[in-house]
């Protein structure tokens, strides 16, 4: 089976979008990523994609989500007030926090 061919386009276009945001140079992510500088220039451009680690290994160095990366849509947002509580926060304690804002949200019909 054939995988049909993928515009890399967009996804180069968020990369670089997300690292020149984080004032971080093509080079300082192709050492933190052991790659060359023209390795990131061509996935920047759209003439190369690149494996899940190296994806998974760009959003940490670059503090971003893989969502915004693939897909252009953010899932998380660092300076929202309650992520910032939420990461400070045990497993077991996110979990009652999710609880306790499905029944506010409950309470107010946002979700049933």
């Amino acid at each position: 089976m054939r995988i049909r061919e993928y515009d890399y386009g967009p996804i180069g276009t968020r990369l670089r979008n997300a690292r020149t945001m984080k004032k971080c140079t093509q080079e300082y992510v192709a050492n933190k990523l052991g790659v060359s500088s023209q390795h990131i220039s061509e996935i920047e451009r759209g003439l190369s994609g690149l494996s899940i680690p190296s994806l998974m290994e760009i959003c940490r160095i670059l503090d971003i989500d893989a969502d915004y990366i693939l897909f252009g849509t953010v899932t998380r947002d660092n300076h929202n007030p309650l992520n910032e509580i939420l990461v400070k926060m045990t497993p077991e304690q996110s979990s009652h926090a999710e609880e306790i804002i499905k029944a506010y949200a409950k309470s107010f019909g946002i979700i049933s």
